[in-house]
Protein backbone atom coordinates (compact mmCIF):
# COMPACT_ATOMS: atom_id res chain seq x y z
CA UNK A 1 0.00 0.00 0.00
CA UNK A 2 2.87 2.46 0.60
CA UNK A 3 4.24 2.16 -2.66
CA UNK A 4 1.03 2.26 -3.79
CA UNK A 5 0.80 5.80 -2.21
CA UNK A 6 4.19 6.81 -3.69
CA UNK A 7 3.27 5.84 -7.08
CA UNK A 8 -0.07 7.92 -6.92
CA UNK A 9 1.75 11.06 -5.95
CA UNK A 10 4.02 10.92 -8.55
CA UNK A 11 1.63 10.56 -11.28
CA UNK A 12 -0.56 13.06 -9.60
CA UNK A 13 1.30 15.50 -11.68
CA UNK A 14 2.80 13.98 -14.85
CA UNK A 15 -0.80 13.73 -16.53
CA UNK A 16 -1.11 16.73 -19.24
CA UNK A 17 -3.89 17.71 -21.21
CA UNK A 18 -3.53 17.23 -25.05
CA UNK A 19 -0.62 14.74 -24.14
CA UNK A 20 -1.35 12.48 -27.17
CA UNK A 21 -3.81 11.74 -29.36
CA UNK A 22 -5.53 8.62 -29.43
CA UNK A 23 -3.56 7.15 -32.16
CA UNK A 24 -0.41 8.38 -30.21
CA UNK A 25 -0.54 6.69 -27.25
CA UNK A 26 3.02 4.61 -26.40
CA UNK A 27 2.35 2.38 -24.10
CA UNK A 28 -1.48 1.03 -25.52
CA UNK A 29 -0.99 -0.37 -28.79
CA UNK A 30 -4.04 -0.32 -31.85
CA UNK A 31 -4.16 -4.59 -31.80
CA UNK A 32 -4.29 -4.00 -27.34
CA UNK A 33 -7.90 -5.17 -26.06
CA UNK A 34 -7.76 -1.98 -23.91
CA UNK A 35 -7.15 0.73 -27.00
CA UNK A 36 -10.58 1.31 -27.58
CA UNK A 37 -11.97 2.42 -24.23
CA UNK A 38 -8.29 4.09 -23.40
CA UNK A 39 -8.04 5.87 -26.84
CA UNK A 40 -11.67 7.26 -26.54
CA UNK A 41 -10.58 8.71 -23.13
CA UNK A 42 -7.88 10.80 -24.08
CA UNK A 43 -9.58 11.38 -27.38
CA UNK A 44 -12.41 13.26 -25.18
CA UNK A 45 -9.97 14.75 -22.80
CA UNK A 46 -11.67 12.65 -19.77
CA UNK A 47 -8.30 11.51 -18.68
CA UNK A 48 -4.95 12.39 -19.93
CA UNK A 49 -1.26 10.83 -21.05
CA UNK A 50 1.79 11.85 -19.62
CA UNK A 51 4.07 13.96 -21.26
CA UNK A 52 5.65 11.42 -23.70
CA UNK A 53 2.32 9.98 -24.32
CA UNK A 54 2.06 7.20 -21.83
CA UNK A 55 -1.33 6.13 -20.75
CA UNK A 56 -0.12 4.01 -17.67
CA UNK A 57 -2.76 1.58 -17.40
CA UNK A 58 -1.24 -0.31 -14.49
CA UNK A 59 -1.17 2.53 -12.21
CA UNK A 60 -3.33 2.80 -9.37
CA UNK A 61 -5.48 6.08 -9.82
CA UNK A 62 -5.48 8.21 -6.46
CA UNK A 63 -9.21 9.36 -4.98
CA UNK A 64 -9.03 13.32 -6.52
CA UNK A 65 -8.12 12.41 -10.12
CA UNK A 66 -10.96 9.46 -10.48
CA UNK A 67 -13.66 11.76 -9.45
CA UNK A 68 -12.22 14.27 -12.11
CA UNK A 69 -12.25 11.63 -14.83
CA UNK A 70 -15.46 10.82 -13.65
CA UNK A 71 -16.72 14.61 -13.23
CA UNK A 72 -15.22 15.00 -16.80
CA UNK A 73 -17.23 11.92 -18.32
CA UNK A 74 -20.24 13.45 -16.78
CA UNK A 75 -19.52 16.11 -19.12
CA UNK A 76 -17.87 18.53 -16.29
CA UNK A 77 -21.58 19.70 -14.09
CA UNK A 78 -21.18 22.78 -12.18
CA UNK A 79 -21.17 22.46 -8.27
CA UNK A 80 -20.34 23.72 -5.20
CA UNK A 81 -16.78 24.76 -3.62
CA UNK A 82 -15.85 21.18 -1.88
CA UNK A 83 -15.35 21.94 2.21
CA UNK A 84 -12.46 20.10 2.15
CA UNK A 85 -9.04 21.37 4.27
CA UNK A 86 -6.46 19.16 1.56
CA UNK A 87 -8.65 20.36 -1.35
CA UNK A 88 -7.44 23.75 -2.94
CA UNK A 89 -8.37 26.14 -5.60
CA UNK A 90 -5.30 25.03 -7.68
CA UNK A 91 -6.27 21.56 -7.49
CA UNK A 92 -7.18 19.81 -10.90
CA UNK A 93 -10.16 18.14 -8.69
CA UNK A 94 -10.96 21.06 -7.22
CA UNK A 95 -14.36 21.32 -9.26
CA UNK A 96 -14.91 17.72 -9.45
CA UNK A 97 -14.67 17.07 -5.83
CA UNK A 98 -17.33 19.99 -5.01
CA UNK A 99 -19.78 18.43 -7.26
CA UNK A 100 -19.12 15.18 -5.94
CA UNK A 101 -19.27 15.53 -2.66
CA UNK A 102 -22.52 18.00 -3.25
CA UNK A 103 -24.12 15.44 -5.05
CA UNK A 104 -23.75 12.66 -2.35
CA UNK A 105 -21.32 10.82 -5.06
CA UNK A 106 -18.69 10.72 -2.91
CA UNK A 107 -17.68 11.21 0.88
CA UNK A 108 -14.48 12.61 2.52
CA UNK A 109 -11.83 10.12 4.08
CA UNK A 110 -12.59 12.18 7.34
CA UNK A 111 -15.40 15.24 8.12
CA UNK A 112 -12.51 17.97 7.11
CA UNK A 113 -10.12 15.60 4.79
CA UNK A 114 -10.56 14.07 0.95
CA UNK A 115 -7.09 12.33 0.72
CA UNK A 116 -6.87 13.21 -2.98
CA UNK A 117 -4.05 11.36 -3.49
CA UNK A 118 -5.07 8.42 -1.23
CA UNK A 119 -5.49 5.10 -3.90
CA UNK A 120 -8.91 3.57 -4.52
CA UNK A 121 -10.09 0.10 -3.42
CA UNK A 122 -11.74 -1.17 -6.40
CA UNK A 123 -14.93 -2.22 -4.73
CA UNK A 124 -14.74 1.89 -3.67
CA UNK A 125 -14.41 2.95 -6.95
CA UNK A 126 -17.41 0.73 -8.24
CA UNK A 127 -19.39 2.44 -5.44
CA UNK A 128 -19.01 5.48 -6.00
CA UNK A 129 -19.69 4.94 -10.09
CA UNK A 130 -22.66 3.54 -8.65
CA UNK A 131 -23.71 6.88 -7.07
CA UNK A 132 -23.06 8.84 -10.42
CA UNK A 133 -24.96 6.72 -12.69
CA UNK A 134 -28.10 9.21 -12.45
CA UNK A 135 -25.74 12.05 -13.61
CA UNK A 136 -25.43 9.69 -16.94
CA UNK A 137 -29.00 9.15 -17.22
CA UNK A 138 -28.95 5.82 -15.60
CA UNK A 139 -31.21 4.41 -13.50
CA UNK A 140 -30.06 2.90 -10.26
CA UNK A 141 -31.36 -0.23 -9.17
CA UNK A 142 -30.61 -2.14 -6.01
CA UNK A 143 -30.96 -5.59 -5.08
CA UNK A 144 -29.08 -7.43 -7.55
CA UNK A 145 -26.31 -8.65 -5.28
CA UNK A 146 -27.23 -12.27 -5.54
CA UNK A 147 -25.64 -12.14 -9.30
CA UNK A 148 -22.12 -11.49 -7.78
CA UNK A 149 -22.03 -15.11 -7.24
CA UNK A 150 -20.87 -16.21 -10.73
CA UNK A 151 -17.46 -14.69 -8.90
CA UNK A 152 -14.84 -16.73 -7.34
CA UNK A 153 -14.19 -14.20 -4.46
CA UNK A 154 -17.98 -12.58 -4.10
CA UNK A 155 -17.47 -13.08 -0.02
CA UNK A 156 -14.39 -10.50 0.27
CA UNK A 157 -16.98 -7.90 -0.99
CA UNK A 158 -18.08 -5.39 1.90
CA UNK A 159 -21.68 -5.64 2.55
CA UNK A 160 -22.04 -1.85 1.83
CA UNK A 161 -20.54 -2.61 -1.97
CA UNK A 162 -22.97 -5.48 -2.88
CA UNK A 163 -25.99 -3.68 -4.01
CA UNK A 164 -23.64 -1.41 -6.35
CA UNK A 165 -21.37 -4.26 -7.46
CA UNK A 166 -24.44 -6.16 -8.20
CA UNK A 167 -26.37 -3.62 -9.76
CA UNK A 168 -22.90 -2.66 -12.26
CA UNK A 169 -22.39 -6.61 -12.88
CA UNK A 170 -26.36 -7.07 -13.86
CA UNK A 171 -25.82 -3.67 -16.62
CA UNK A 172 -22.44 -5.62 -17.67
CA UNK A 173 -20.65 -2.78 -17.02
CA UNK A 174 -17.93 -5.17 -14.54
CA UNK A 175 -17.16 -8.40 -16.65
CA UNK A 176 -19.06 -11.37 -17.16
CA UNK A 177 -18.14 -13.35 -13.60
CA UNK A 178 -17.30 -17.13 -14.41
CA UNK A 179 -15.25 -18.17 -12.02
CA UNK A 180 -12.96 -14.45 -12.26
CA UNK A 181 -11.97 -12.65 -9.61
CA UNK A 182 -13.66 -8.83 -8.41
CA UNK A 183 -10.53 -8.60 -6.58
CA UNK A 184 -12.82 -6.12 -4.05
CA UNK A 185 -9.60 -4.73 -2.19
CA UNK A 186 -7.18 -4.48 -5.00
CA UNK A 187 -6.37 -0.56 -6.35
CA UNK A 188 -8.19 0.57 -8.85
CA UNK A 189 -6.09 1.11 -11.71
CA UNK A 190 -5.98 3.85 -14.38
CA UNK A 191 -6.96 1.57 -17.12
CA UNK A 192 -9.55 0.09 -15.37
CA UNK A 193 -11.08 3.75 -14.30
CA UNK A 194 -11.10 4.17 -18.20
CA UNK A 195 -13.08 0.71 -19.06
CA UNK A 196 -15.54 1.39 -16.85
CA UNK A 197 -16.48 4.65 -17.96
CA UNK A 198 -16.19 3.98 -21.71
CA UNK A 199 -18.50 0.95 -20.65
CA UNK A 200 -20.71 3.64 -18.27
CA UNK A 201 -20.87 6.43 -21.12
CA UNK A 202 -22.03 3.17 -24.10
CA UNK A 203 -24.55 2.21 -21.50
CA UNK A 204 -25.73 6.11 -21.55
CA UNK A 205 -25.86 6.49 -24.77
CA UNK A 206 -27.80 2.70 -25.40
CA UNK A 207 -30.29 3.66 -23.15
CA UNK A 208 -31.44 7.02 -24.23
CA UNK A 209 -30.45 8.51 -21.22
CA UNK A 210 -32.06 6.82 -18.49
CA UNK A 211 -34.11 4.02 -19.64
CA UNK A 212 -32.83 0.89 -18.24
CA UNK A 213 -31.22 -1.44 -21.20
CA UNK A 214 -32.73 -5.19 -21.60
CA UNK A 215 -30.53 -7.03 -19.18
CA UNK A 216 -31.82 -9.59 -16.58
CA UNK A 217 -32.36 -7.99 -13.59
CA UNK A 218 -31.82 -10.28 -10.90
CA UNK A 219 -35.27 -9.86 -9.79
CA UNK A 220 -37.96 -12.71 -9.78
CA UNK A 221 -40.44 -12.66 -12.82
CA UNK A 222 -44.19 -11.57 -12.29
CA UNK A 223 -44.84 -12.58 -8.89
CA UNK A 224 -41.77 -11.98 -6.71
CA UNK A 225 -42.97 -13.38 -3.97
CA UNK A 226 -43.71 -17.02 -5.59
CA UNK A 227 -40.66 -18.96 -5.63
CA UNK A 228 -41.62 -18.82 -2.00
CA UNK A 229 -44.84 -20.66 -1.70
CA UNK A 230 -43.68 -24.37 -1.77
CA UNK A 231 -41.05 -23.40 0.96
CA UNK A 232 -40.79 -24.45 4.24
CA UNK A 233 -37.94 -22.66 6.80
CA UNK A 234 -36.19 -24.55 9.54
CA UNK A 235 -34.49 -23.15 12.20
CA UNK A 236 -33.27 -22.41 15.53
CA UNK A 237 -34.03 -18.96 17.72
CA UNK A 238 -32.45 -16.87 15.24
CA UNK A 239 -34.84 -18.39 12.36
CA UNK A 240 -37.96 -17.76 15.25
CA UNK A 241 -37.25 -14.16 14.95
CA UNK A 242 -37.49 -14.49 10.99
CA UNK A 243 -40.85 -16.18 11.65
CA UNK A 244 -41.88 -13.13 13.91
CA UNK A 245 -40.89 -10.51 11.08
CA UNK A 246 -42.32 -12.17 8.76
CA UNK A 247 -45.79 -12.62 10.49
CA UNK A 248 -45.52 -8.98 11.35
CA UNK A 249 -45.42 -8.19 7.51
CA UNK A 250 -47.93 -10.11 6.35
CA UNK A 251 -50.12 -8.02 8.37
CA UNK A 252 -49.88 -4.91 5.93
CA UNK A 253 -48.43 -7.46 3.25
CA UNK A 254 -50.51 -10.71 2.66
CA UNK A 255 -47.97 -11.91 0.02
CA UNK A 256 -45.12 -11.01 2.02
CA UNK A 257 -42.38 -14.00 1.99
CA UNK A 258 -45.08 -15.77 -0.18
CA UNK A 259 -46.65 -18.54 1.52
CA UNK A 260 -43.31 -19.57 3.52
CA UNK A 261 -44.54 -21.85 6.29
CA UNK A 262 -41.74 -22.11 9.50
CA UNK A 263 -40.44 -24.93 11.61
CA UNK A 264 -38.49 -22.92 13.88
CA UNK A 265 -38.09 -23.60 17.91
CA UNK A 266 -35.26 -22.29 20.09
CA UNK A 267 -32.21 -24.34 20.76
CA UNK A 268 -32.69 -26.47 18.14
CA UNK A 269 -29.86 -27.94 16.15
CA UNK A 270 -29.13 -30.20 13.76
CA UNK A 271 -27.90 -32.59 17.03
CA UNK A 272 -31.17 -32.50 18.42
CA UNK A 273 -33.34 -32.58 15.87
CA UNK A 274 -31.62 -36.24 15.80
CA UNK A 275 -33.36 -36.92 18.86
CA UNK A 276 -36.19 -39.24 19.12
CA UNK A 277 -39.91 -37.04 19.77
CA UNK A 278 -40.45 -36.59 23.92
CA UNK A 279 -41.19 -34.20 26.44
CA UNK A 280 -38.01 -32.90 27.28
CA UNK A 281 -36.92 -33.07 23.25
CA UNK A 282 -36.94 -29.41 21.00
CA UNK A 283 -38.76 -30.64 18.17
CA UNK A 284 -40.50 -27.75 16.08
CA UNK A 285 -44.30 -28.03 16.07
CA UNK A 286 -46.66 -28.63 13.34
CA UNK A 287 -50.03 -28.61 13.68
CA UNK A 288 -49.37 -28.65 17.89
CA UNK A 289 -47.67 -31.70 17.55
CA UNK A 290 -44.11 -32.60 18.17
CA UNK A 291 -42.76 -34.00 15.20
CA UNK A 292 -39.08 -34.90 13.67
CA UNK A 293 -38.40 -32.99 11.33
CA UNK A 294 -38.25 -35.38 8.47
CA UNK A 295 -41.64 -36.10 9.29
CA UNK A 296 -42.70 -32.64 9.98
CA UNK A 297 -41.31 -31.20 6.36
CA UNK A 298 -42.89 -33.95 4.58
CA UNK A 299 -46.77 -33.23 6.32
CA UNK A 300 -46.43 -29.60 5.01
CA UNK A 301 -45.82 -30.84 1.02
CA UNK A 302 -42.25 -28.66 0.50
CA UNK A 303 -41.11 -28.71 -2.62
CA UNK A 304 -38.19 -26.51 -0.90
CA UNK A 305 -36.74 -26.71 2.38
CA UNK A 306 -34.53 -23.31 3.77
CA UNK A 307 -32.51 -24.96 6.61
CA UNK A 308 -30.67 -22.82 9.20
CA UNK A 309 -28.74 -24.22 12.27
CA UNK A 310 -25.29 -24.08 13.95
CA UNK A 311 -25.48 -21.93 16.71
CA UNK A 312 -26.45 -24.76 19.35
CA UNK A 313 -24.64 -26.88 17.66
CA UNK A 314 -20.34 -25.57 16.93
CA UNK A 315 -20.18 -25.07 20.88
CA UNK A 316 -21.12 -28.91 21.63
CA UNK A 317 -20.47 -31.00 18.95
CA UNK A 318 -17.62 -29.03 17.43
CA UNK A 319 -17.22 -27.81 13.53
CA UNK A 320 -16.77 -31.38 12.10
CA UNK A 321 -19.46 -32.89 14.16
CA UNK A 322 -21.91 -30.23 13.00
CA UNK A 323 -21.44 -30.78 9.70
CA UNK A 324 -22.00 -34.75 10.42
CA UNK A 325 -25.18 -34.31 12.06
CA UNK A 326 -26.04 -31.56 9.25
CA UNK A 327 -25.45 -34.00 6.64
CA UNK A 328 -27.19 -36.88 8.68
CA UNK A 329 -30.60 -34.93 9.05
CA UNK A 330 -31.08 -33.49 5.46
CA UNK A 331 -30.43 -37.53 4.33
CA UNK A 332 -33.38 -38.71 6.48
CA UNK A 333 -35.27 -35.25 5.61
CA UNK A 334 -34.43 -36.08 1.43
CA UNK A 335 -35.09 -39.84 1.92
CA UNK A 336 -38.90 -39.30 3.41
CA UNK A 337 -39.47 -36.68 0.49
CA UNK A 338 -36.74 -37.49 -2.11
CA UNK A 339 -38.13 -34.51 -5.15
CA UNK A 340 -37.34 -32.05 -2.04
CA UNK A 341 -34.94 -29.05 -3.07
CA UNK A 342 -32.56 -28.36 0.12
CA UNK A 343 -31.38 -24.67 0.59
CA UNK A 344 -28.93 -24.34 3.30
CA UNK A 345 -28.01 -21.02 4.70
CA UNK A 346 -25.42 -20.13 6.03
CA UNK A 347 -24.60 -19.62 9.82
CA UNK A 348 -24.40 -16.18 11.11
CA UNK A 349 -21.69 -14.35 12.90
CA UNK A 350 -21.93 -13.07 16.68
CA UNK A 351 -21.75 -9.34 17.50
CA UNK A 352 -18.43 -7.93 18.30
CA UNK A 353 -17.47 -9.12 22.37
CA UNK A 354 -19.93 -11.98 22.31
CA UNK A 355 -17.82 -14.68 21.22
CA UNK A 356 -17.13 -17.66 23.29
CA UNK A 357 -13.91 -20.33 23.76
CA UNK A 358 -15.35 -22.62 21.27
CA UNK A 359 -18.63 -20.76 19.86
CA UNK A 360 -16.88 -17.86 18.29
CA UNK A 361 -16.69 -15.95 14.23
CA UNK A 362 -13.72 -18.38 13.57
CA UNK A 363 -15.29 -21.42 14.15
CA UNK A 364 -18.53 -20.61 12.35
CA UNK A 365 -16.66 -19.39 9.31
CA UNK A 366 -15.04 -22.57 9.03
CA UNK A 367 -18.74 -24.24 9.51
CA UNK A 368 -19.76 -22.57 6.79
CA UNK A 369 -16.75 -23.54 4.92
CA UNK A 370 -17.62 -27.53 5.25
CA UNK A 371 -20.69 -26.71 5.14
CA UNK A 372 -20.72 -25.61 1.74
CA UNK A 373 -18.68 -28.45 0.89
CA UNK A 374 -21.26 -31.50 2.44
CA UNK A 375 -23.64 -29.49 0.12
CA UNK A 376 -21.55 -29.53 -3.30
CA UNK A 377 -21.03 -33.24 -2.07
CA UNK A 378 -25.03 -34.07 -1.52
CA UNK A 379 -26.22 -31.65 -4.28
CA UNK A 380 -27.76 -29.30 -1.66
CA UNK A 381 -27.84 -25.92 -2.45
CA UNK A 382 -25.65 -23.56 -0.10
CA UNK A 383 -27.21 -19.97 0.32
CA UNK A 384 -24.69 -17.53 2.03
CA UNK A 385 -26.68 -15.25 3.93
CA UNK A 386 -23.87 -14.09 6.39
CA UNK A 387 -22.60 -12.20 3.48
CA UNK A 388 -24.62 -9.51 4.21
CA UNK A 389 -25.40 -9.64 7.84
CA UNK A 390 -21.32 -9.44 8.52
CA UNK A 391 -19.74 -6.06 8.82
CA UNK A 392 -16.03 -5.57 7.53
CA UNK A 393 -14.22 -6.96 10.97
CA UNK A 394 -16.38 -10.60 10.76
CA UNK A 395 -18.97 -9.63 13.23
CA UNK A 396 -22.88 -9.16 13.73
CA UNK A 397 -23.24 -5.46 13.07
CA UNK A 398 -24.85 -3.50 16.23
CA UNK A 399 -27.56 -2.58 13.98
CA UNK A 400 -28.40 -5.85 13.27
CA UNK A 401 -28.10 -7.47 16.67
CA UNK A 402 -30.86 -7.09 19.16
CA UNK A 403 -29.27 -8.41 22.16
CA UNK A 404 -25.93 -7.24 22.34
CA UNK A 405 -25.68 -7.09 25.85
CA UNK A 406 -26.89 -10.84 26.25
CA UNK A 407 -25.88 -13.40 23.71
CA UNK A 408 -25.35 -11.50 20.81
CA UNK A 409 -25.88 -13.12 17.85
CA UNK A 410 -30.25 -12.52 17.75
CA UNK A 411 -31.36 -10.16 14.91
CA UNK A 412 -33.27 -6.90 15.03
CA UNK A 413 -36.00 -6.33 12.44
CA UNK A 414 -33.47 -4.88 10.17
CA UNK A 415 -31.41 -7.62 9.83
CA UNK A 416 -34.59 -9.91 8.63
CA UNK A 417 -35.26 -7.42 5.86
CA UNK A 418 -31.94 -7.32 4.82
CA UNK A 419 -32.04 -11.78 4.94
CA UNK A 420 -35.42 -11.81 3.10
CA UNK A 421 -33.98 -9.45 0.44
CA UNK A 422 -31.22 -11.38 0.21
CA UNK A 423 -33.01 -14.78 -0.40
CA UNK A 424 -35.26 -13.16 -2.71
CA UNK A 425 -32.20 -11.85 -5.11
CA UNK A 426 -30.79 -15.36 -4.75
CA UNK A 427 -33.93 -16.59 -5.76
CA UNK A 428 -33.94 -14.61 -8.55
CA UNK A 429 -30.46 -15.93 -9.65
CA UNK A 430 -31.74 -18.83 -9.42
CA UNK A 431 -34.95 -18.72 -11.63
CA UNK A 432 -32.74 -16.55 -14.23
CA UNK A 433 -29.79 -18.95 -14.52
Amino acid sequence: MLIQRIVVFLLAGVFVSGGAAGDAIQDVPKDDQAYPYVSYMVEHEIMYTTKDGRFLSEAPIGRGNYILSLWRAAGSPAGAAPAFSDIGQEEACYQAVGWAAEQGIVQGTTDTTFSPKQPLEREEAMTILWNALPAFGVEQREGLSGGLADWSDADAVSSWALAPLGDLYAYGLIGDGGGEALRPHAAMTRGETADLLYKTLKLAEETGGGTAPTVSTNQPPQDEWGWFDDAVFVGDSVSLKLTGYVTKMRQSDPDYLGKAQFLTAGSLGSGNALWEVSDKSVHPLYQGTKMRLEDSVHAYGAKKLYILLGMNDVGMYGVDGSVENMQTLLGLIKEKTPDLEIYVQSATPIHKGNEKKVLNNANLRLYNEKLKEMCDRNGYYYVDIASVLTDEEGYLPSAYCSDASGMGMHFTDEACRIWVDYLKQDAAARQSG
